[in-house]
């Protein structure tokens, strides 16, 4: 491993500790000394793509969006704050929003660690060229299956998947001329339309030439969801059969990042019972701080925003007392553990958890 991609796993690594050891304070003592961690942006709200899964496309007006100087302005703003961070991108998609590049490259250029997940649908030469340049930490890239039939139809864009591993190739080759190390993660919606194409999916994503799969059951979030996508009874013995073989490939040395325990959860997810996360309370509350297009920023879909950076500062919306409240709810929330969220919420892994999927990653980096 190249010094620099050493100097980069050691900042990311302390950064994840210290936020580890203020949660642990807060929680033993009640002082307020949690900061905003894990960061995540969305540029946009518009896609290209029509999924099942997403209510994206669905909406009949969308938000303002921040321009380029607003978004650098709030990251400025924030790392006056909190000190070094990096920042996750997603939307919608994010390469739909016209200054994204010049955005990142920005990143770049103030060491802020950054990545994205795209639906792959723009991973043009040009496009390609300026990411890779701007030293992503990751590209995660979402794939609903392992032909086109299938992975087409759960998009709801024909030709969507002959075009992301034209994209997906492209981008390997350019990271691995360039010298670069960042993974190329394929992230995958299950569903009942897609769910006996998942295995297929972690040898697909090898011979494209991912670094990586990773599963997330989808979520009754909708009613397009319930009435088209989730699972039935009916489809007991073909999940059963699909977590196994998936467990097996795991443990075989497939490079699966999801844990095992959630593989395994799958059933107890689509009967809609609760799932016991791998760490309690929730700690979306002390950690996340989610940047909507408008400047609005929440650290939970399922409670209210908490303050826009556009009108204030990360400090104040961090240290208001409204924050506060909602910090001392989320500890206590009575969602956790149910579907939807006990399968989707970054915020219940542990460092352990974390360190599993730098193992996993890491080898097959540069």
């Amino acid at each position: 491993m190249k010094p620099r991609q050493v100097a980069r796993l050691v900042s990311l690594g302390s950064q994840r500790l210290g936020q580890e050891l203020r949660e642990a304070i807060q929680l033993g003592t009640g002082l307020e000394l949690s900061r905003p961690f894990a960061i995540r942006a969305h540029p946009t709200e518009r896609c290209n793509y029509r999924c099942g899964s997403c209510a994206c496309w669905r909406l009949d007006d969308y938000p303002a969006e921040m321009s380029l100087a607003q978004w650098q302005h709030a990251f400025a703003d924030l790392q006056a704050y909190v000190g070094r961070f990096n920042v996750q991108f997603a939307g919608g998609e994010p390469l739909m929003f016209k200054p994204f590049l010049d955005l990142v490259q920005w990143c770049a250029a103030r060491r802020i660690h950054w990545g994205m997940i795209t639906n792959g649908s723009a991973l043009t030469a040009s496009n390609v060229a300026r990411i890779v340049a701007a030293s992503p930490l990751n590209v995660d890239i979402s794939v609903d299956g392992a032909t086109d039939a299938v992975h087409d139809a759960s998009r709801g864009m024909p030709g969507s998947l002959a075009r992301i591993r034209q994209g997906l190739q492209r981008l390997r080759s350019a990271r691995d001329a360039a010298g670069g190390s960042f993974p190329i993660r394929i992230k995958a919606t299950v569903h009942r339309q897609n769910l006996h194409e998942m295995r297929d999916l972690v040898d697909w994503a090898v011979q494209a030439g991912a670094s990586s799969v990773d599963f997330s059951p989808v979520r009754p979030w909708t009613t397009e969801v319930k009435r088209d996508l989730w699972l039935r009874p009916a489809d007991d013995a073909q999940l059963a059969q699909v977590v196994q073989s998936l467990v097996a490939a795991k443990r075989a040395g497939a490079p699966i990042e999801t844990e095992e325990r959630r593989l395994l959860s799958w059933p107890a997810h689509f009967r809609g019972d609760r799932v016991q996360p791998a760490r309690t309370p929730c700690r979306v509350g002390l950690r996340d701080f989610h940047i909507l297009a408008n400047g609005d920023v929440r650290t939970c879909w399922e409670y209210p925003v908490i303050g826009n950076i556009t009108r204030q500062s990360a400090r104040e919306i961090w240290t208001s007392a409204f924050a506060r409240e909602q910090r001392a709810e989320t500890l206590q929330c009575s969602a956790l553990g149910s579907p939807q969220c006990a399968s989707s919420c970054l915020s219940h892994r542990t460092i352990a958890q974390d360190w599993k999927r730098v193992v996993l990653l890491s080898p097959r980096q540069g």
